[in-house]
């Protein structure tokens, strides 16, 4: 046996010794890796295989697959989200997430899935799709994101704050989300009574990160005192349409009557009428309803639009988070002079 093999003190052993371990853990790697790749892949399809794609209008189950279809079909799918097509988009999604078997690859495929069954109101299935990709990749921030946004909207407001500290610990600036979520959360907590919310949003006023509308809004609905005693002159008219819809008993005249902007707009409303009030709003619409009066025109109202300060978008309603862009505290109360319609208007509380 010594003839057969090297001494065990041989160097040459040694070294022989060690390239074989190295090579059998090598292996052991590649094999262990390739299993739990395969095992991924399975999860994945398995996850994928819940959501029944035969409402579908696109059929394209039986076309060969080609990396080079990636780029163009993904963009086809971006312009289908973007018309409201979402069935469509969905479909090509899920076609090209079944034929790309690298996670790293569908990842940004898997984002746009997520947020298209956002947009078309699969709530829960979009919530699948974020949860599936952080499983995967945990520092993924647009899975993050839009995961929070899920949940707000599932009324879910203390999974929603959970997803802040994650991207807080990523360096991303969260103040103003934070503040918006948490706002949410006080606004619909049905154990708190409407004097401790009062007291809440009173408090949020001095904060500059919660959105002054949206407390503003509340406050006329909790307290009509407190909401007139807080308005700020110098934003009244990011809150013009919830002043022009408040019924004429939710008025507080000695406030209105103190403000010459105030007063400017209930003079257009036809709620004033003493001539040797008349005040000027810097607000164009509201000056030429008043000019008009003043020519002895009485048929002209306001009517409201609401556009986005980030993606620019218009909407026929108000909101707290764009429903285009999905970006918070970005409203834009917009008021053109219409004729005036003969039905009564309703507040927006």
């Amino acid at each position: 046996m010594d003839n057969i093999l090297p001494a065990y003190d041989d160097p040459l052993f040694s070294i022989l010794l060690i390239i074989v371990l190295v090579l059998m853990v090598a292996i052991s790697s590649v094999i262990l890796g390739n299993i739990k790749e395969e095992k991924k892949r399975k999860s994945l399809q398995r996850f994928l295989n819940r959501f029944n794609t035969k409402e579908c209008l696109l059929n394209i189950e039986e076309m060969p697959f080609e990396t080079s279809l990636i780029k163009p079909l993904t963009l086809l799918s971006h312009a289908f989200k973007t018309q409201g097509e979402y069935q469509k988009a969905i479909n090509l999604n899920l076609y090209l997430i079944d034929n790309i078997s690298n996670f790293v690859d569908k990842e940004h495929i898997l984002e746009e899935l997520g947020i298209t069954y956002l947009k078309a109101g699969f709530l829960k299935r979009s919530e699948s799709i974020f949860l599936e990709i952080l499983h995967k990749h945990a520092r993924n921030k647009e899975a993050l994101y839009h995961l929070g946004i899920v949940y707000e909207l599932l009324i879910e407001h203390d999974k929603a704050l959970e997803t802040i500290w994650p991207l807080q610990l990523m360096g991303e600036k969260t103040d103003r989300l934070e503040a918006h979520l948490k706002l949410s959360k006080l606004l619909g907590d049905k154990n708190l009574s409407n004097e401790a919310k009062t007291n809440a949003l009173i408090l949020l006023l001095e904060n500059k990160n919660y959105a002054y509308r949206r407390i503003m809004k509340a406050l006329f609905s909790l307290n009509l005192t407190e909401a007139w005693n807080h308005i700020d002159p110098k934003r009244i008219h990011s809150i013009l349409d919830i002043l022009w819809f408040l019924p004429s008993l939710n008025l507080n005249f000695d406030i209105i009557s103190s403000n010459e902007t105030l007063r400017a707009i209930y003079h257009a409303k036809g709620i004033l009428q003493n001539k040797e009030m008349e005040s000027k709003s810097n607000i164009f619409a509201i000056d030429t309803i008043i000019a008009s009066q003043k020519g002895g025109s009485n048929n002209v109202d306001l009517s409201f639009s609401y556009g986005c300060e980030k993606c620019k978008q218009h909407f026929p309603i108000g909101f707290t988070r764009c429903p285009k862009c999905y970006a918070i505290d970005t409203i834009q109360v917009k008021e053109a002079v219409a004729k005036k319609q003969s039905q009564t208007g309703y507040s927006l509380l």
